[in-house]
């Protein structure tokens, strides 16, 4: 991605991690009401994200391109982090 992104001149790319408890994505995707939301799916998704997505974290992080937003607040609250995380950092 590094060098896509050079080769198109977009090489200030910063990664935002929305940092929220598994217990908590747990309970909100419950809360949605859809038919393939069980607790046993969304633990698996969970699993899939550690094991394929997550270790993009450290990766961003080791670079000083991570961004991390409390996701354990209110959706108001996550919106305005996310609004003054665009407009001061990226």
């Amino acid at each position: 991605m590094e060098e896509l992104l050079l080769e198109i001149s977009q090489g200030k790319e910063q990664a935002i991690n929305l940092d929220v408890p598994d217990e908590v994505v747990i309970t909100r995707l419950l809360g949605r009401g859809r038919k393939d939301d069980s607790r046993e799916v969304i633990s698996r998704r969970l699993e899939v994200y550690r094991a394929e997505t997550a270790p993009l974290i450290d990766y961003y992080q080791e670079r000083q391109k991570l961004i991390v937003v409390n996701g354990n607040q209110s959706e108001e609250a996550v919106t305005a982090a996310l609004n003054q995380v665009i407009a001061t950092k990226l």
